[in-house]
């Protein structure tokens, strides 16, 4: 019976412990708007372009990290959108290369799926819910790579496109970094 109540004592100091843990406050940050952007985007892999892009919205200037994180997605979001329209845009020219009509075909169903990923990570970012930020973000950025992929693998290829989709890849990651440090 000693034996018994042990390991109960254990498993509950163990419940405990990781309740209590997964309930921890995230990092509160002194800054605001543009220095705090600069702290937040250090480890970016492009930190002039993830600091500029989250002080390009003037809400940026007095924003708090979390607020930093809504404005990341939202840009990311927005991209993808422009991205997209972009694309079908392209798809109703006549006479494209074939290579290049599969590409933006590739492409278009990619970011149809970046856009609803986008979206469903501010809806849980919304929730605090950084888990889910983290896997749609994910999923976000596999489908930049995979449009990528097509990008660089084929023959048609679209240097717009390929811009755009370097700016969403760099966009998804850096909101994903600042959700990283949002992290309990």
């Amino acid at each position: 019976m000693k034996m018994a109540g042990r390991i109960f004592l254990l498993f509950l100091s163990v419940y405990i412990t990781v309740a209590i843990a997964g309930k921890a406050p995230p990092p509160t940050f002194t800054e605001k708007g543009k220095a705090l952007a600069e702290k937040l985007c250090e480890k970016s892999e492009d930190k002039a372009f993830c600091v500029a892009s989250l002080t390009s919205r003037p809400e940026a200037a007095t924003a708090t990290a979390p607020k930093l994180g809504v404005i990341a997605l939202s840009i990311a979001s927005s991209n993808a959108s422009d991205t997209s329209f972009y694309i079908k845009a392209k798809l109703k020219q006549k006479n494209l290369e074939p290579a290049l009509e599969d590409t933006l075909d590739d492409c278009s169903k990619n970011y149809l799926d970046a856009v609803a990923q986008l979206d469903d990570s501010l809806a849980a970012l919304m929730q605090n819910s950084f888990i889910d930020v983290d896997i749609w973000l994910n999923t976000a950025i596999s489908d930049g790579e995979a449009c990528e992929n097509a990008l660089n693998d084929r023959a048609g290829n679209d240097a717009e496109l390929a811009r755009r989709n370097t700016n969403l890849l760099k966009l998804c990651k850096d909101a994903l970094l600042i959700n990283t440090i949002l992290t309990p």
